[in-house]
């Protein structure tokens, strides 16, 4: 199943160029011809080789391995250089240092392999060792890798179907999320917010602290993280508000640029020195459903807060009535 920014490998094929050169030798003919057919064979483009099944998975588990070793060099080493999201995947290794995870892949398959593509499927589990708040997840997808100077690096990937596991790595039951908790140093700054939104129609999904944020994820009651059609999300950063309004929506849009190989239209709203009002839609991505989402981000007691609310495959119907509920979050 495809999700929302949760790229971490989107690439694009890197460019194979040859220069070629004249001789300029008075050697003799016979000697001239040697150096002339040299000289061609050096100009020769090398062809790429269709790669062996095990070199493919190799890239993949130094991927996963790097991540767990947080070696962020190693890491990048995997991705293609060329990618618009190769900046977007050194921010996501910075957000993922605040976490010791135990990664695995298992299920590698070859779908299909040529000289210039392969495609290979995965399942892949990530458990928390220690860290903040986490949700475990056992993924599912299928990685398209590429050659980069002869180096094949992981091109994109599509994640097809994500399960949350509890603490023991069994599935999480669907309706289990109603049971979430928002528990850390900064869900005080969270839950203090006035929020117009029905409670009986929105129940805490997740929620999630790292170093300097809280997160908190809202899903229409009876939906899951595999199957939701809106979502509703609560950022807080403490002590962040003064200069992070602008910051978080220029890195926002940003971001999206650069990962998106879709039609992204993001527009500012409204703009003052306490508040930021956006809106962006993705149609037609390659990797992302198609989306629409508007949010607000604002100060409150020298807090930075964003309030986002988010459909997915379907664009919102009532973007005015939502605009004035992100409005009266107080």
């Amino acid at each position: 199943m495809k999700k929302f920014i949760v790229l971490i490998t989107v690439l694009i094929i890197a460019l194979f160029l040859s220069a070629c050169s004249e001789s300029t030798s008075s050697e003799e003919p016979s000697d001239e011809k040697e150096k002339e057919e040299e000289t061609e064979a050096a100009e020769e483009p090398e062809e790429e080789a269709v790669p062996e099944d095990d070199e493919l998975f190799e890239v993949l588990e130094v991927n996963i391995q790097s991540m767990m070793d947080q070696d962020i060099d190693a890491h990048m080493e995997t991705i293609h250089s060329e990618s618009p999201a190769y900046n977007s995947t050194k921010d996501l290794l910075d957000q993922v240092s605040a976490y010791t995870l135990d990664m695995k892949l298992s299920d590698l398959a070859v779908e299909e392999k040529s000289e210039e593509e392969a495609r290979v499927a995965y399942t892949q589990t990530s458990m928390k060792v220690d860290g903040p708040e986490y949700q475990n997840n056992l993924t599912k997808g299928v990685h398209t890798l590429k050659p980069e100077d002869g180096v094949w690096k992981i091109y994109g990937s599509e994640v097809k179907e994500t399960i949350p596991l509890d603490e023991n790595g069994e599935e999480i039951e669907e309706g289990a999320a109603e049971g979430v908790a928002m528990e850390g140093q900064y869900a005080d700054l969270i839950t203090s917010l006035e929020m117009p939104f029905d409670s009986d129609k929105w129940v805490l999904g997740n929620y999630n602290e790292a170093e300097g944020e809280g997160i908190a994820e809202f899903l229409i009651n009876g939906e899951t993280f595999e199957n939701y059609t809106e979502l509703l999300t609560v950022h807080v950063f403490p002590d962040a508000a003064d200069g992070g309004i602008t910051t978080f929506v220029e890195a926002m849009e940003t971001n999206l640029t650069s990962m998106i190989d879709g039609e992204l239209e993001f527009n500012w709203l409204e703009e003052t020195d306490q508040e930021i009002i956006y809106e962006f839609s993705v149609t037609d991505d390659s990797t992302q459903y198609d989306q629409e989402e508007v949010a607000r981000a604002f100060s409150k007691d020298g807090h930075l807060y964003v309030v986002r609310y988010t459909t997915m495959e379907k664009m919102i119907e009532n973007k005015e009535d939502w605009l004035d509920k992100l409005k009266n979050v107080k």
